[in-house]
């Protein structure tokens, strides 16, 4: 019985992670194809693979050539979204961040600093949302919201919008003044006074944005 290569029992998973976590170190200069199989221990069929479906998701490019035997070979290097994709701790110093401002200027202060932060955010999105009908604005408030990691959806009934990522999880535990930053942003996208109705950091599946007369749960913590 003929046994299988060791090159080909990586499974698909593995290796794609692996094969970014080569290329982050080899940044910025990039590896070749082959030097990526040879680093991976897979066959270069499975890293060209590989390589063409991450090239597809905006995670890898082409970023030069390296001479070999015949012709150059094409090196790739992880896209500012692939290095992205790596683990971040943005958390953390949003937390510390905003404790270090509460300690010096109070929490009145602290949370208008986070509404002027979203005044700033929402600002540089209102322009794409000029003229647009109602309908056609949620469906762009969801993309930009989606872009700004809340994966969002128009909420059930089609009135205001739904997020079932909480950007400012680890911050939100300890106070609701970045609920009220998300209720402001997505009041400014939308263009009209939107409440929470439902909030993640209540243990909800999603926290949903709807019209202020709908919007009767409390925001718990200050």
């Amino acid at each position: 019985m003929t046994r299988a290569s060791p090159q080909t029992s990586t499974p698909p998973k593995a290796t794609r992670d692996a094969l970014l976590e080569e290329l982050l170190r080899a940044k910025p200069a990039g590896l070749t194809l082959d030097e990526l199989a040879g680093r991976l221990g897979v066959t270069r069929t499975a890293v060209r693979q590989q390589v063409t479906a991450l090239e597809r998701d905006g995670l890898v490019v082409h970023v030069g050539s390296r001479p070999s035997g015949r012709r150059p070979s094409r090196t790739y290097g992880l896209t500012h979204q692939g290095l992205e994709s790596f683990p971040r701790r943005y958390d953390l110093l949003s937390l510390n961040l905003f404790r270090a401002i509460r300690e010096r200027v109070g929490d009145d202060t602290a949370e208008e600093v986070l509404m002027t932060m979203a005044d700033d955010v929402a600002a540089e999105w209102l322009p794409y949302l000029v003229g647009l009908d109602p309908e056609a604005r949620r469906a762009a408030v969801v993309t930009i919201l989606d872009q700004l990691g809340y994966h969002a959806a128009v909420a059930p009934g089609g009135v205001g919008v739904a997020a079932v990522n909480c950007v400012f999880h680890n911050v939100a535990n300890e106070t609701r003044a970045v609920c009220r930053f998300d209720e402001r942003l997505v009041s400014l996208l939308l263009g009209e006074p939107l409440g929470l109705t439902s909030c993640m950091a209540d243990g909800e599946s999603s926290c949903v944005f709807a019209r202020l007369a709908e919007a009767q749960k409390g925001q718990g913590p200050p």
